[in-house]
């Protein structure tokens, strides 16, 4: 592994995504949403995801075309419908994409030793270690899925894809939760791991840019920019 390879702490990323949420709900105005969407594009792109990063400007900007073009035009229920979903979709995607970066960038063991460096309770690591790696799982056997109905000539339909997916979930759920249980995560006792948990530059870097954001936003709210 390069040694000049930039890594984010899994706290540094649950920070972000807990701070964009909660900016979200702060301001509406379009200028801040291009910071929250430029700002976590800017990370991810940093973290070694490009290809992600251009896919979702991209989707940006088709929603803020649509948006800005398209639905002036509209009129009655499609306006509405078309609005809500354009609009909706786009003000949450600062979220799908911190979401997208904390699933595809980090893994269960680092996971797992993060929650422990918080002091959760293990009623509370168990169920989301196991719900962690749930979705990637799920996601390969969906692939799986497809690549054999497509081997048998079977046309895609709800019916061939939910009941061997839901079949599979209930299997795989079984299946992480024992293997959580086989790893000691219920032990009471003190946990060890072999992955270093720490704040590294970068790091410190993203929390204070986001403070300095965080009460800038607070002050221009204030006095009624934002």
């Amino acid at each position: 592994m390069d040694t000049r390879e930039v890594k984010f702490d899994l706290r540094t990323k649950l920070m972000l995504l807990l701070v964009v949420n909660l900016f979200l709900l702060l301001s509406h105005a379009l200028i801040f949403e291009l910071v929250l969407v430029f700002g976590c594009l800017l990370l991810i792109t940093i973290d070694g995801q490009p290809k992600s990063a251009l896919h979702f400007l991209t989707a940006f900007f088709i929603m803020l075309g649509i948006d800005q073009l398209a639905t002036p035009h509209m009129n009655g229920f499609a306006f509405t419908l078309v609005s809500f979903l354009v609009v909706s979709l786009r003000k949450f995607l600062p979220c799908f994409i911190l979401g997208k970066w904390i699933l595809t960038k980090t893994e269960v063991s680092e996971f797992v030793a993060v929650m422990w460096k918080l002091r959760l309770p293990q009623t509370a690591v168990i169920p989301l270690s196991v719900i962690f790696r749930y979705f990637p799982t799920i996601k390969e056997e969906w692939t799986s899925i497809r690549a054999a109905m497509k081997m048998r000539g079977i046309h895609v339909s709800l019916e061939h894809i939910m009941v061997p997916l839901l079949m599979s979930a209930v299997n795989i759920s079984e299946e992480l939760s024992a293997a959580a249980l086989c790893r000691g995560l219920d032990n009471p006792g003190v946990h060890t791991s072999l992955v270093q948990v720490k704040f590294g530059y970068h790091d410190y870097a993203v929390w204070v840019v986001t403070g300095v954001l965080a009460v800038s936003a607070l002050v221009l709210k204030g006095v009624g920019i934002l």
